[in-house]
């Protein structure tokens, strides 16, 4: 009785000729496209599309607002190889170059205060994790950091969240990271600790 009425009703109007041209069935068009945004959202939409924020963005506001871990493991989801990425790949056959230094100074400027300025360098070793490294690859790793030229007196940096002795057995130039583990600087419960993050600083 309903369906006969609605197409008793569909025939009847004049406003939208797919009602009129396909009754009662024409009615899941209008419901498709009322639902549209959502179908989109949950079923087509790329983690890396939408404005004015990606869907990863989004995701990362819930899960941040709802107390959720919000660390995403491995890597990017993003296409690198698409146009516009850049990074740098190591050569089986370095070139020195002597006209680039490839080099900023923190701190300098006319500006500036800063009493000590430094010449960092652009091109640095990541930060990995200590143990899923080798003390032979942490020696390594802040040993080519402290490789230094007569024309480059302070070569790259070593950025790593640990200090152990073998971070330190080079003198190479170290960035901590502190972050959220306090790894080095922190008492049994867990809580920063000051003295310990001075006496490792200095």
């Amino acid at each position: 009785m309903f369906l006969a009425r609605l197409r008793l009703r569909d025939t009847r109007q004049s406003q939208h000729a797919v009602l009129r041209n396909y009754s009662v069935i024409g009615h899941r068009r209008f419901c498709l496209e009322f639902i549209r945004p959502e179908m989109r959202q949950y079923l087509i939409e790329h983690a890396n599309e939408s404005a004015p924020f990606l869907r990863q963005q989004r995701s990362l506001v819930y899960r941040r607002a709802n107390g959720d871990p919000d660390k995403r493991p491995f890597d990017t989801q993003r296409d690198v190889t698409a146009t516009g990425p850049e990074w740098t790949d190591q050569s089986m056959v370095p070139t020195a170059l002597d006209t680039h230094d490839f080099r900023i100074t923190i701190g300098a400027g006319p500006s500036s205060s800063c009493m000590q300025p430094y010449s960092a360098s652009v091109l640095n070793s990541s930060a990995m994790s200590f143990g899923a490294l080798s003390t032979s690859a942490i020696l390594a790793l802040n040993g080519g950091a402290q490789r230094r030229r007569p024309t480059r007196p302070v070569c790259a940096r070593h950025r790593q969240s640990n200090v152990s002795r073998y971070h330190r057995e080079h003198g190479g130039d170290l960035i901590w990271e502190i972050g959220s583990g306090y790894v080095n600087c922190r008492h049994a419960d867990g809580t920063f600790e000051a003295e310990m993050y001075a006496e490792n600083a200095t």
